[in-house]
């Protein structure tokens, strides 16, 4: 019987504690949460895409072109500067290990360079910012062909990144399609992506929020990093890792690798100025990471700016790389321009650049009113 009177109490202090457990976190739902026991849509930074892989969610921050929302051009500026480019034209700040948000437009590239125009030379400049992260020169010709008659852009400005290299060949090699004359016209949806959003709506869509706690756990914890591992067997994990390499290695081992990039480079060039009419219209940007600018191992190789350089010779289009100016510029501190322990510029950093766009594209592009 004694026994049996125990049991009982193990019994109700379990459903209690069960109970007091799916209180609490229905609460932290309602007032944090601290963790997210629902699937919102709004709260996922990027959409899935088959034109484009993956686009930015329409609302206060981005439209539905992917052009990021930003204070209204003037009236009566000109000339027209459509911005292409990854996170660093994007504008990222870091708020975890691989986990960022947008920075205010106000600390973007488009936006010091038209505010750099306006104070140095009265002139009022149209700024158009297209950069999302990850995007590369596959996603280029798409969003070129999307964006171009939509712009109306006198110039495009494309920044090409150093883990552009990467993510041309490893990331979207397999998703794109190419058309009959072999440009690229579209980029796939990532499958992994899918899995993912599949995989927290599954977690999330059970009625008690203890089950769904648990499920979450299991998915984020040991489900999906299994996928991400499985996904990318065959491929190196570090977006940088062929920078790191020397010339040589590169050359010798991961030809193929620059090949396709150099294919889909000059599938961009190709597209943009049939579109824009002149080659005179395109502009190849490009800039060091802080492993360009130090002597701190892993130096980082140029293969990336000399494949830039030679498919823009080949066209006769402009290319600026600004890893000289921004060494000269950032001198023996060229960390403080750098996020810790990022790739990305941060605030410093970004603005330097854009002085340095705004700079270039005053003596060979613009002309001052």
């Amino acid at each position: 019987m004694r026994s049996l009177a125990l049991l009982k109490v193990v019994l109700i202090n379990i459903v209690l504690t069960v109970c007091l457990l799916e209180f609490g976190l229905r609460a932290q739902q309602r007032f944090g949460p601290l963790f997210d026991l629902e699937f919102r849509p709004n709260n996922v930074l990027i959409a899935r895409s088959n034109e484009l892989n993956h686009v930015p969610p329409p609302d206060e921050s981005w439209d539905a072109n992917g052009l990021r929302r930003m204070e209204e051009n003037s009236t009566n500026c000109s000339p027209r500067l459509l911005f292409m480019g990854d996170s660093f034209m994007q504008g990222v700040r870091k708020i975890a290990k691989d986990n960022y948000l947008p920075v205010p437009q106000a600390e973007t590239i488009p936006f010091h360079v038209r505010r750099l125009f306006r104070e140095r030379f009265g002139q009022e400049l149209c700024v158009f910012n297209a950069g999302f992260a990850s995007y590369s020169p596959s996603i280029y010709v798409p969003q070129a062909k999307k964006l171009i008659p939509v712009v109306k852009p006198d110039l495009v400005v494309i920044d090409v990144d150093e883990t552009d290299l990467w993510d041309d060949y490893y990331r979207y090699r397999e998703l794109v399609i190419r058309d009959a004359n072999g440009s690229v016209a579209a980029v796939r949806e990532t499958p992994l992506n899918v899995q993912f959003i599949q995989g927290l709506i599954a977690s999330t869509n059970k009625t008690l929020y203890l089950h769904r706690l648990f499920s979450k756990l299991h998915f984020t914890r040991v489900e999906y990093p299994k996928m991400v591992a499985q996904y990318s067997r065959d491929r190196p994990l570090d977006n940088l890792a062929l920078s790191k390499l020397s010339a040589d290695e590169v050359k010798n081992a991961h030809q193929q690798e620059v090949e396709f990039f150099k294919r889909n480079l000059e599938d961009l060039s190709r597209t943009v100025v049939e579109r824009m009419g002149s080659p005179e219209s395109l502009l190849y940007i490009h800039h060091p990471h802080l492993q360009h600018l130090t002597s701190t191992a892993p130096v980082f190789n140029n293969v990336v700016s000399e494949t830039i350089g030679e498919v823009a010779t080949h066209n006769g289009i402009r290319y600026y790389d600004a890893t000289e100016d921004l060494k000269a510029g950032f001198g023996a501190k060229a960390q403080d321009y750098y996020i810790p322990d990022d790739m990305h510029f941060n605030a410093a950093g970004t603005q330097a650049y854009a002085m340095a766009i705004a700079k270039y594209l005053a003596e060979c592009c613009i002309k001052k009113k």
